[in-house]
């Protein structure tokens, strides 16, 4: 084909010359999005050369353009077939629906034994899956897998092939009429496999998230997932896989272990996806938000949900929010998680087992505003959903302890007493400590008395021991009530002011105004606690401000807390007002013994 009039096309011209100087791909491409199909070869090859280079930079909507732009040109079916997998998996995570049209037609137009259908089914199945389509991204695996295992494909992948049947495991497990057969699936998987090493860690990941909601004991679950954890980071699905671990670990207090691979996953800067990110960011939200860390949790959870602005149909989402939302109440910032949960994405309430704990998280704001019917409302439907989806286990969601204490506060005492009970029955079968303290202490408010005070002290010892700090200052307060009724005064005191220092001290500050007031019914005249000076910034603001005094940007902070620039200056502006300067330069002066400390 003959090139454009170069007079009558200058943006052709142009790029034409950047090409033949071997520019960057992406300086030519800008030029090419203007100008009309031209049917030379070199203009497809900057196009997609350009798509990936803006891919590894995370401009996936930059590379979707070039990528359309590459498909207007006349292609043979082959080049076609390669343009619209390419487009379909820049678009998977941001578009999925229009990632599945692309990726559908990719693979029609792709020969039965071509080396790329593989990844075009890994990919069109998480499309599918993200679009609710779930039943047929089965299909499509069931279809596929034969062909591939067969040798259907010029070259079979043999770790293709098993990544593809543990996605077909995973998206079972998301399925609440198959999740009960998905442990013998699990175990047949592996058996099949028996040396392959993604296979026996896809199968643990599988068994211990399924696991959860059997007769089962923490150890148990936490040994399948530390199987998950072990070895190389994962890629692709097994990302997923390791994200179910996570949780599982998480659940069982086993939040060191899990924490550990997170901050392996977070240094691998070289292949730290989107998916890879969003796990970081999510479960370091939730390990703050479980060691008593509220500021901390608020941060990286409102980062967290900045990373999914850009990922749509990510059911994580749900959890994400949901952890937000249990440590806004806890700071007392009823507005802000009202308004989340007015989003679009949480006002749907999926039936996935994802936005059951969104539900929860809400019926925790519903509690803190005295709403107790409401939050009564969307406890049962909790307990429906978990029971629903074989998940019912205190230390994934604790509904039957909220529910008794809504219950409690509504005069209804029986109820609470049998919901307490079997939620401590359930929990010692499971084994986890903060779970067992948590219902612990709901069943001691609920017994009162000599009872209910041995019941609330064994509640702060477990609650101690799985480093709950928030949940053992909430059970100490309680087991102060106790003691005062008891006619236990100073104990009662001592107790309440304990809980009273923890409080404060994680920023739990719905706690501490109840802490301060049972102190006051006490008898006792409690401090206020400080809004000035050192004392008074919070973890993440004492952080960036030890940061900042040592002379890094902004930008530097934001990289090495992941968090974003505005948050930084959020806690700069914060700490600012509590030390009672004016700028960066007094910093030094002021935190200067907090520095050796940090």
């Amino acid at each position: 084909m003959r090139e454009p009039c170069e007079r009558s096309n200058p943006q052709y011209q142009r790029a034409r010359e950047l090409h033949d100087q071997d520019a960057p791909p992406e300086e030519t491409a800008g030029h090419l999005l203007t100008i009309e199909p031209t049917g030379l070869p070199w203009v497809l090859s900057v196009l997609r050369a350009a798509a990936r280079t803006a891919t590894v930079r995370g401009e996936a909507g930059v590379a979707a353009d070039y990528l359309r732009r590459a498909l207007q040109e006349p292609l043979t079916d082959d080049d076609r077939a390669i343009v619209l997998a390419e487009l379909g998996h820049v678009e998977a995570g941001r578009h999925p629906a229009a990632a599945v049209r692309h990726l559908t037609e990719s693979l029609s137009l792709l020969p039965g034994q071509a080396v790329q259908r593989g990844e075009v089914v890994t990919v069109l199945a998480d499309a599918l899956t993200r679009c609710r389509r779930g039943c047929q991204a089965v299909e499509l695996l069931d279809r596929e897998i034969p062909t591939l295992a067969s040798g259907g494909a010029s070259h079979p992948d043999p770790d293709l092939v098993a990544h593809l049947h543990l996605q077909r495991l995973l998206i079972d497990l998301d399925d609440p009429a198959k999740r009960p057969y998905v442990l013998k699936a699990a175990d047949d998987f592996e058996a099949k496999n028996p040396h392959d090493a993604a296979v026996r860690r896809g199968a643990a990941a599988v068994r211990a998230s399924a696991a959860l909601g059997q007769n089962t004991d923490a150890a148990a679950v936490a040994a399948q997932a530390r199987r998950t954890l072990e070895g190389d980071l994962p890629r692709g699905v097994m990302t997923t896989a390791a994200g179910q671990a996570v949780l599982a670990m998480t659940w069982c207090d086993q939040q060191k272990e899990a924490a550990a691979f997170v901050d392996r996953l977070s240094g691998d800067t070289q292949q730290n996806g989107a998916s890879s990110r969003i796990l970081v960011t999510m479960s370091q939200s939730e390990f703050a938000y479980r060691s008593g860390d509220m500021h901390t949790a608020i941060d990286l959870g409102r980062d967290c949900l900045n990373l999914f602005s850009s990922s749509h149909g990510d059911s994580r989402l749900a959890l994400a929010t949901a952890t937000l939302i249990r440590a806004l109440v806890e700071t007392e910032q009823i507005d802000e998680a009202t308004e989340l949960l007015a989003l679009p994405d949480c006002t749907r309430l999926e039936p996935d087992w994802h936005w059951t704990h969104l539900l929860e998280a809400r019926a925790r704001l519903f509690l803190a505003r005295g709403h107790l019917e409401d939050a009564l409302q969307d406890l049962t439907e909790c307990g429906r959903r978990q029971t629903a989806w074989h998940r019912d286990n205190p230390a994934v969601l604790p509904w039957r302890s909220l529910t008794a204490v809504t219950h409690l506060a509504m005069g209804d005492q029986r109820p609470a007493e049998h919901l307490a009970q079997q939620e401590v029955e359930q929990a010692r079968t499971f084994g986890a400590p903060r779970a067992l303290g948590i219902s612990l202490r709901t069943a001691g408010l609920a017994a009162r008395g000599q009872h209910g005070q041995r019941l609330l002290g064994e509640s702060v010892d477990l609650l101690d021991q799985a480093g709950a700090a928030v949940e053992q200052a909430r059970s100490l307060v309680a087991l102060a009530t106790l003691r005062f009724e008891a006619g236990h005064t100073r104990m009662a005191r001592d107790l309440a002011r304990r809980g009273l220092r923890l409080a404060q001290h994680c920023g739990a500050a719905q706690l501490s105004s109840q802490a301060l007031d049972t102190l006051r019914k006490f008898g006792a005249r409690p401090r206020t606690s400080r809004v000035v000076g050192v004392q008074a910034l919070t973890t993440s603001e004492r952080r960036v401000a030890v940061l900042a005094a040592r002379g890094l940007t902004n930008r530097e902070i934001a990289e090495q807390l992941f968090i974003t620039q505005r948050t930084v200056e959020n806690h700069l502006t914060s700490g600012f007002r509590k030390l009672g300067i004016t700028g960066r330069r007094q910093l030094p002066d002021k935190i200067r013994d907090l520095d050796a400390r940090i």
